[in-house]
This record gives structure tokens, C-alpha cells and sequence, in this order.
């Protein structure tokens, strides 16, 4: 790893935030130490070398990606730290044990346990899903760019996208690494399920549910247009839908294709869960209904977001088989794919039952 200083000394990076002077520097502190960590270990395993973590001063919740001067570096910007810490703090998830009210008995059982453990802290376990989503999907889009023959010197991807130009590439390679970033949230999953005194089965379903709707929490955070807003009551200004437009697919295309690979590595990884499209689905909405009533009691963000959903449903399916289809094709992608050695395979639909979700 190439220190942040040494690169700002030499312009390769600008803009670097000092937190040191803050009252909140622990909350950057933690989330630079969590970055850098997992930097650490993935650059080692995929031999990414000369890479750079820092932290840059926008008030905005964003992470970015990018080569400079041979260097990879990825970054998040202040208002990501804070942003974040605020809006996935615990209180807003007192009530997750409710969301296997409805479920058998034996997952019941397992939310109250883990409701019920003290060593288990509810917000720091869906922050740091949300940390490996957005770290690994940054780390993706250096492999990409690393793995194509055809790269230019210098590239710039960033989270929270302008309007800019449509271009299919620049959708595949968020498609690519949205999928490879869900399957990484389901990993420490099972390292967070491996460390408790007491494993199940239930259990860990309990902590996969969890663990997704982390990630489409964070989503609906930015589609409701909830996530840069810093004091409560937060008001709702809801992206409009789109397929070819911009750089990244529509936060529902994300949220769809997130939790159908999320499905798809639990089943090839944990197939004596037999976890269904219906049962991840419900769980996983369940917990985000929770979370946004408590967060915001005036909306009625779950039932919006199912209303877009089954609206939009069919465009999204297929959508979502042409972007597979195109990330496939595309040499960065392709080549990461079989270095992994992984299939190539039609996506399945992912079925949505609204009538189900509210049994």
C-alpha cells in the first residue's frame, strides 16, 4: 500500500480529508482502518500492487474507483462515513427481531437469539455488510480495469453518478461488480456465523436475510433520494426509472439482480438451506420494512418500492438478461470470470409475489 500522503505530496490524489481536528474522527478512523484492512487482504489475493485507500472531503455519500499515474485507488468521501453511520445506526433496527414473527418456529427461535446476544451488535454487523458491498465493488472495478488488454493509463468510476452519458460497458462493468460485491457480503456472512459460540442453521439464514438487506437498504436508501439527507424528518425524492440511460442500471435493476446472484451463491455454497426466490425475498424485505418504518414513520417506503417493483418487473428480467448477456462478452469481465473459474449460465427471474410479502 502507497501512503495517502506521499500521493497527495506528488498529486496524484487531491482533495484528501483531514479528520484528525473532528469530533467524529473515530467514526473515520474506524471506517478507514475497515477500507484499508480489506484492501490489504484482496490486493495480496488478486496481486494488485501500488494501491492507495484514502478518504476525500465531500460532504456528499460517495465511493469512487480509479487508476492514476499506474497507482489503483479507491476512496469514499466523508459524507459517506457519516452518512452511512447515521442512517444504518442501531436504533433503527430494534425492531428486526419482529421480522420472523410470521416465519416456523425453528427461525424464530434464531432471531430471537441473535436478538438476544449480547456479543452480537445488530448495526455494526449491517454497517460492515454495507462496507464489504461498496468496498468490494470498488475492488472489482480495479480488476476490471487491470484485467482488460485494452485499458487506458488513467479511469475514474464513481458511485453516486451524474447524468451522464448512457454506455452499456459502463452499465456491465456495475452489473459485474454489484454481483461479485453481493457474493463477498455473503462470504463474511458465513465468517460472522463461523465465530459465534452457538451455530444453526437458522442462524445463519437469519444473518444471509440480514446481510442482503443491508445491501438493498443501502439502495433504496439512495433510490428514495434518502441517503444524502442529514436530519429527520427525511422527505422522499424518488429517482425516476430508467434501462438505457447513465452510466449505472436504476437502483430497482440493482436491487434485483443483487439478490438473484445473492440466491444463486447461497444455493451453489449452503444448498441444505434451501432457501427459495419467495423466502429470501420476504426475509429480506421484512427486515428493510422495519428499518424504514422506524427510520421514516410518515412513508411507506417497502410498499412504494414493491408498487415500482411489480410495474416494472417484466422490463427488469429482461433487462437484466441483456446486461448479462453484454458482461459476458466483455473482455475485462470474461477474463475475471474465468479466472475464477466460474460458469457461465442464464440468469433466472427473480419472482415477486407482493401478495406474499405481505402474509
Amino acid at each position: 500500500m502507497i501512503s495517502k500522503e506521499l500521493l497527495a505530496k506528488h498529486n496524484v490524489i487531491k482533495n484528501v480529508f483531514d479528520y484528525q481536528a473532528y469530533e467524529t474522527k473515530d467514526i473515520y478512523s474506524n471506517f478507514e482502518s475497515s477500507f484499508v484492512s480489506l484492501f490489504d487482504s484482496y490486493a495480496e489475493l488478486f496481486n494488485i500492487k501500488d494501491y492507495c485507500f484514502y478518504i476525500a472531503n465531500n460532504d456528499t455519500c460517495n465511493t469512487f474507483a480509479f487508476k492514476e499515474k499506474g497507482y489503483n485507488i479507491i476512496g469514499i468521501t466523508n459524507g459517506y462515513a457519516i452518512l452511512l453511520s447515521k442512517k444504518l445506526d442501531k436504533k433503527y433496527f430494534r425492531n428486526f427481531v419482529l421480522a420472523g414473527i410470521n416465519m416456523d418456529k425453528p427461525l424464530q427461535e434464531a432471531y430471537i437469539d441473535l436478538y438476544e446476544d449480547k456479543e452480537f451488535d445488530m448495526g455494526k454487523f449491517m454497517i460492515d455488510c454495507s462496507i464489504q458491498f461498496t468496498f468490494s465493488h470498488e475492488f472489482q472495478h480495479i480488476l476490471q480495469h487491470n484485467s482488460s488488454k485494452f485499458r487506458k493509463n488513467d479511469f475514474l468510476l464513481q458511485e453516486n453518478f451524474v447524468k451522464d452519458n448512457f454506455d452499456m460497458r459502463k452499465q456491465a462493468w456495475e452489473f459485474d461488480a454489484d454481483r461479485m460485491a453481493s457474493y463477498e457480503v455473503l462470504k463474511y456472512v458465513f465468517s460472522v456465523h463461523r465465530n459465534f459460540k452457538v451455530t444453526s442453521d437458522e442462524k445463519l439464514k437469519c444473518l444471509l436475510y440480514l446481510g442482503c438487506s443491508s445491501i438493498i437498504i443501502t439502495r433504496t436508501l439512495f433510490y428514495f433520494g434518502v441517503m444524502n439527507q442529514v436530519e429527520s424528518p427525511f422527505s422522499v425524492d424518488k429517482k425516476e426509472f430508467y434501462k438505457k440511460k447513465y452510466s449505472h442500471p436504476h437502483h430497482l435493476v440493482r436491487c434485483m439482480y443483487i439478490m438473484e446472484y445473492y440466491l444463486d451463491n447461497i444455493t451453489e455454497d449452503f444448498p441444505r438451506l434451501k432457501v427459495s426466490h419467495q423466502e429470501l425475498l420476504i426475509n429480506t424485505m421484512a427486515v428493510a420494512k422495519f428499518y424504514f418504518d422506524s427510520l421514516m414513520p410518515s412513508h411507506n417506503i417497502i410498499s412504494d418500492l414493491f408498487e415500482d417493483l411489480k410495474k416494472h418487473i417484466d422490463t427488469i428480467n429482461k433487462y437484466n438478461q441483456e446486461l448479462y448477456d453484454f458482461a459476458v462478452q466483455d473482455e475485462a469481465i470474461r477474463n475475471l470470470l474465468l479466472f475464477r473459474n466460474m460458469k457461465f449460465e442464464d440468469i433466472q427471474s427473480f419472482y415477486v409475489d407482493d401478495k406474499k410479502l405481505h402474509h
